[in-house]
Order: C-alpha cells, then structure tokens, then sequence
C-alpha cells in the first residue's frame, strides 16, 4: 500500500473518530434511547397495576373521548374493556385517549 493511500486511511479514521460518529456510538445511543422509553411506558403500567394507587381523574390525565395521533384506548395496556382504565377514574371510551397511553404489547 502506498504512503499516500495510507495517510490518507488514517487521515479519514481520525476525523471519524473525533467527530464521535462511530457504529458503535450510533447503536450505542440508539439502545439507550429505546430502553428508556420502554421504561416509562412499564413505570405508568406498574403505577396503575399497583393495588395502593389510587386512580387520577380524567380531567388529570387529560383524557378526551376520541382517539389521538391514532392512539386509543382499546390499544392500550391500562384500558379494562368494556368502559374502564385502571389509570385513570370513571367512565372510558374504547375509542378515548390520555395522556398515559402505553401501547399492548
């Protein structure tokens, strides 16, 4: 391989690394990223399967009784068919939404 050819390589490697656009970082922070949003997502349906936790009013959970951005409550793990939540107080529409949707996995 030739001088050149290989300053060039290492040139190339060097500005990679320094511009901390690796592989691994992507991936690395791409991890970190989806394990904290399954992490939410289990903390509001911990809260609400948790026996002691009393439940919030729908004023508080900014319910409203049709869906949001395709979300609706029959899709979601807190939503007790045929009208309840175990989130969120009082009568619930399977086509409502909140904001503590977490998605049925």
């Amino acid at each position: 391989m030739s001088t050149d050819k290989r300053s060039a390589q290492t040139l190339e490697a060097e500005v990679r690394h320094s511009a901390g656009l690796s592989r691994r970082n992507v991936l690395q922070c791409a991890t970190v990223i989806a394990a904290g949003s399954a992490a939410i997502a289990m903390s509001a349906t911990a809260l609400a399967a948790d026996a002691g936790t009393a439940k919030v009013s729908q004023q508080a959970a900014a319910y409203q009784t049709s869906p949001k951005n395709g979300q609706r409550c029959t899709d979601c793990a807190l939503f007790i068919a045929p009208a309840s939540c175990k989130l969120v107080d009082g009568a619930i529409s399977p086509a409502g939404w909140c904001k503590f949707f977490a998605k049925k996995t």
